[in-house]
């Protein structure tokens, strides 16, 4: 008799716990208020950190995450890792942060690539990504990807299809009305049987 295999099942259970947070002697009602926050601290960092914060359908906060820690010069931004808090935290929309340790305000390719897939990802998950900012290390100046680069946040325009030729919608019920009743008729009609003599 063969061995038997099992397929086991497996119960996924994510959740949002509550860490360290940051302190603002104002209101942090809005993105630009997160930032100011966050770059006194991330441009304080030796690696690359990223971190999202998750707004509300106010633009308010809700809170921040960090979503990966690099080295020097680079840091790993695996899209998934972005959104999770987000839709944990039933996020209306978000805001990337990430802080470049050698000072330099300049977005890098990479920076551009990322901003471009973190934007198409949330336009298929509907949480819209506000702004991209990078936080230049010792000095915490701001350069918002937004500003610097609006065309990267328009939305684009959804790919065309072929146009096909329009269908008069009473037209078509028409029609199908009628092939419909022909097949009645052709049913109710009975057989005339010839017979022979």
């Amino acid at each position: 008799m063969a061995d038997k295999y099992e397929l086991k099942q497996v119960q996924v259970r994510l959740r949002l716990s509550e860490a360290e947070p940051l302190y603002s002697a104002e209101a942090i009602t809005s993105p630009a208020k997160a930032a100011d926050v966050m770059a006194g601290v991330l441009s304080e960092m030796d690696r690359e950190y990223c971190c999202v914060v998750n707004m509300d359908a106010s633009n308010h906060p809700i809170n921040f995450n960090i979503v990966s820690i690099g080295d020097v010069g680079h840091a790993t931004v695996p899209v998934q890792n972005v959104f999770k808090a987000a839709i944990l935290s039933n996020a209306s929309s978000l805001m990337l942060l990430h802080n470049h340790p050698s000072g330099s305000l300049n977005p890098s390719n990479d920076d551009i690539e990322l901003t471009k897939r973190i934007i198409e990802a949330g336009k298929i998950m509907n949480i819209p990504v506000i702004d991209h900012v990078i936080i230049a290390g010792g000095t915490a100046e701001i350069v918002s990807i937004r500003e610097e680069r609006p065309e990267i946040f328009k939305v684009r325009e959804e790919a065309k299809y072929e146009e096909k030729p329009k269908t008069n919608i009473r037209e078509m019920l028409k029609k199908n009305r009628e092939r419909a009743k022909g097949r009645e008729n052709k049913a109710i009609e009975p057989k005339k049987k010839e017979v022979s003599l």
